[in-house]
This record gives structure tokens, sequence and C-alpha cells, in this order.
């Protein structure tokens, strides 16, 4: 985040990009000489059918999401994209039992805990992922912060993860799983809260800590959730188990991204009041998001108008989304109480939990 601030404020956006082929080059020679074989002796041949029904059944739900959202029902492009997305999503599910070999092994929902314990990651992740890009915005855009500044300011995030990941096998002894999971949950709705208050000139302070137990709050959700989808699987399945959490981690900020960036994007564009003689390439520009509308503020007589409109407009906008973030993960809260409830502090390779429960 640091690096990427300073590439931006000194390079081209893509050196954001560029910048890690050489990390990631390195880490290939160094994992090949001194990361150990973990190979299944037995392994299943890949499913590209399933790999293409999920991928386009996926593109196609947020991209309805998306343009609903911009554009409204009025259009035969939603449509099409809807059903093609719900239909090739519906026939893999309907695919993978049949599949001697299927893409992801769904008969691991049967088990109470792990399937618990994804639910309760892609709603946490819808959340978080939608907050940090709104944060990004917020820094830059309505506080005029430069992209360096904008990332030194999110570190009290970082720092709260860092603290919640090692509190998290600590509270576990103590709270257990269910408790730990629901405090992560907890903390992380009291850390959406704050940003429902924000303002257009609100101060670092208020935000530092908001930050912080947010970061805390939701390190722990996931460190906690990791461990506890490995562990309630037996060795040989542990592939599969972590394919599908990392699955359900993407699904669920993708999603988080798609649903409450639209939802904050159409609230922008209601609240947003355009000044008079723009032209219409300009107007739709401004419309569109709050950097158009920064540019366009840049170049047009009377631009501080439209920027203090569009600020405020955003800032509206992001005070209701947050709430209703904040109010999702409330709902979370409960669901993992109840979901994880039983569930053993120290998972074996056969952890059994009662009544197994689909969430």
């Amino acid at each position: 985040m640091l690096i990427g601030g300073a590439l931006l404020d000194h390079f081209w956006w893509g050196s954001v990009f560029l910048v890690n082929v050489p990390v990631v080059a390195v880490l290939i020679l160094v994992g090949l000489a001194v990361l150990p074989e973990s190979r299944n002796p037995r392994p299943g041949r890949i499913d590209l059918v399933s790999v293409g029904l999920s991928l386009v059944g996926i593109l196609g739900v947020v991209y309805t999401i998306k343009e609903i959202a911009y554009k409204g029902l009025d259009h035969w492009d939603i449509y099409a994209a809807a059903i093609v997305g719900v239909g090739c999503l519906l026939t893999f599910v309907l695919r993978q039992p049949r599949l001697r070999e299927p893409l992801m092994d769904l008969k691991l929902f049967g088990n109470r805990a792990f399937s618990a314990t994804i639910g309760v990651t892609v709603l946490a992740m819808f959340a978080q992922l939608a907050v940090s890009l709104m944060a990004a915005q917020y820094f830059q855009l309505v506080l005029g912060w430069s992209p360096l500044k904008s990332g030194l300011a999110g570190l009290p995030g970082m720092g709260g993860a860092m603290i919640g990941g090692t509190l998290g096998a600590v509270l576990i002894k103590s709270l257990s799983r269910a408790g730990t999971v629901t405090l992560g949950c907890a903390a992380s709705a009291l850390g959406f809260a704050p940003y429902s208050r924000l303002g257009v000139t609100t101060g670092y302070p208020y935000l530092l800590v908001t930050m912080a137990v947010f970061g805390i709050g939701l390190a722990l959700v996931l460190t906690v959730a990791t461990d506890t989808v490995l562990g309630v699987v037996p060795k040989e399945r542990a592939g599969a188990a972590s394919a599908i959490s990392e699955t359900a981690t993407e699904l669920g900020g993708a999603l988080g991204i798609a649903v409450l960036g639209s939802v904050l994007g159409s609230l922008y564009r209601d609240g947003l009041v355009l000044p008079g003689g723009l032209s219409a390439a300009a107007a739709d520009s401004a419309r569109g998001t709050l950097g158009g509308a920064v540019q366009v503020a840049a170049q047009v007589p009377g631009g501080q108008a439209l920027l203090a409109s569009a600020r405020e407009a955003f800032v509206g906008g992001l005070q209701v989304t947050m709430l209703a973030a904040a109010g999702l993960m409330v709902v979370v809260t409960v669901v993992a109480w109840v979901a994880l409830k039983g569930v053993p502090k120290v998972l074996d390779d056969h952890a059994e939990v009662e009544e197994p429960v689909l969430v």
C-alpha cells in the first residue's frame, strides 16, 4: 500500500502492477528451492466445464448488479446477463454431485462448522473490501490527499489486523471459536458504525480509531475462520477445503465491491447537484464517479461549486452505505454465535459438530 502510494505520486499508474513482477519472480525461485513438496498422490482431473460455468456465472451476476445500479432496469443486456449468470451458477451446483471428481466438493458443506465458517467469511469479506475501496476514495478525492499520504493513513487498519491475527489463537482458549469469531464480527460492526458519521472535514484521529477497531475485528474473524475450515475436514480433503475457503474470500470481496460500491454510486448520483452550463459530456463524467467530478471541476469555470457538491454527495452516500454494512455485520455476529456454538476449541482431523446446518 505504501509502495503503491509512492509509485502513484511519481510514476504512471501501471507501475503499481509492474513493481510486483520482480518480487514474484524472486518468490518463485526461493519457493522452488526451500518449500517442501506437497502433492496429492491421486490428483483428480480439472473439470473445464465447471470452471467455465463458475467463471461465466460470477461475471454475469456481478455485471448485473453493477449495471442495475448504473443504468437501471430498462436495458435488455442486464436481463440477459442475469439469466446467463444465474443459469450457469445453478448448472454448476447441480453438476458437481454428478462428477466423480468435482471441481468443488459440496459434501463438505454438510459439516456445520465448515459451512458456517464459509458463510461468515463471505459476509465479512463482502463488507471489508468495499470499505477499503471507499476509504481510498475518501482520502484522495474528498480530503484531497496524495496517494502516498492516503497509503500512510491506512496503516492503523493494517496494524489492527496484525493485532487481531495475533490475538485469535489466544482468545480461542478463553472464548471458544464461536466467541472469538462473534467478538471479531462485533468489533467489525463497531468499526463500521463510525464511518456512517464521516463528513467532508472529519479529523484523522476519528478515522484512526475506526480503522484500528475494524482491522482487529476482521483479522479475528478471518484467522479463526481459516483455521476452522482446515481443522474440521480430514487431511486428504484439506486441499478442497482450502480452495473453497479461498473462493469464499474472493467471492465475498467481489460481491461486496459490486453491491456496496453500486449502492454508493447510486446514492452519489441521486445526491449530486450539477451547476448550470456544463456540457453533456462533462455532466455525464461528473455524474459517473467522484473521480470524474474532480477532473471536470478542474477544467470548467466555477468548478469549486461542482467539487463541493460532488464531495457532499459522495459523503452522504458513504454514510448510508457504511450504516448498511454495519447492520450487515450485526446480523453476521448473531449468525456466527448461533452457527459456531459447540465447535470444539481444539480440532482434530475428524471433528464432528452436532446438527449440520448450512449457512
